[in-house]
């Protein structure tokens, strides 16, 4: 069952300066928490999981490897920008790059 309207954080659509960009657009920290919570809630609703920690630690948990997951994924797209930036020739249609 998801938790009441009123029961959550409100979402901003205003951009905190310690946000990951996620393709176009930049996932702030309010929403990686808000992901953080609704799957700590959907964890918790099934039997297969037992946390073996406070509810608080495992949710600070998963809002840190969602956080780190999408930084390193940023990374990973500035590069291959600045990989195909730096060619003198655009890449070919239909080719790898």
């Amino acid at each position: 069952m998801r938790m009441a309207a009123e029961k959550r954080r409100p979402m901003t659509d205003q951009p905190f300066t310690d946000s990951v960009q996620f393709g176009m657009h930049k996932m702030s920290r309010e929403r990686i928490v808000q992901l953080a919570r609704d799957l700590l809630e959907a964890m918790t609703r099934t039997r297969a999981v037992t946390l073996l920690k406070d509810r608080e630690v495992v949710r600070q948990a998963i809002a840190h490897a969602l956080a780190d997951g999408l930084k390193r994924e940023e990374e990973r797209e500035e590069a291959v920008r600045r990989r195909i930036g730096s060619m003198r020739k655009k890449p070919a249609p239909n080719t790898r790059e």
